[in-house]
């Protein structure tokens, strides 16, 4: 099963992380309210190369574990029931534990659960229709 698994469609899925972070966090979505929501502190940030490079790596971990759960040919409903799983209840609660403890707000649980959501429905969506 693992050899039927297509590799350009879960590359495919990382970058389309990329993209979708790109707008998630930009001004034009939810950006302004996640820097003031998170604390974020740009001159805290770690270097730009490390932090896409790591996260592009955890993003094709993630696609690759998700293309191994569905299958090599999973149907879209298939695909986007496991996404909404996986995002509702293995990340968004993780999140949501981590959040609770940090006491970090709701808007926050809101906006990057949300993004691992949405990010598993792309991933869904690409890997059922890209054999």
């Amino acid at each position: 099963m693992l050899n039927e698994i297509n590799v350009f469609a879960v590359i495919a899925s990382a970058i389309s992380s990329f993209l979708l972070g790109g707008l998630w966090y930009s001004p034009l979505l939810f950006g302004k309210v996640w820097i003031k929501e998170s604390g974020y502190d740009e001159k805290q940030a770690g270097h730009p190369a490390q932090v896409f490079g790591l996260s592009f790596l955890f993003a094709l971990v993630a696609a690759y574990g998700f293309s191994i759960l569905l299958g090599p040919k999973p149907d879209i409903l298939m695909a986007m029931h496991y996404a909404l799983l996986v995002g509702f209840a293995f990340i968004g609660t993780s999140f949501a534990i981590n959040y609770q403890f940090s006491n970090k707000s709701l808007k926050l649980l809101a906006i990057d659960g949300g993004y691992h959501i949405s990010q598993f429905l792309i991933y869904g969506i690409i890997l059922a229709y890209w054999h």
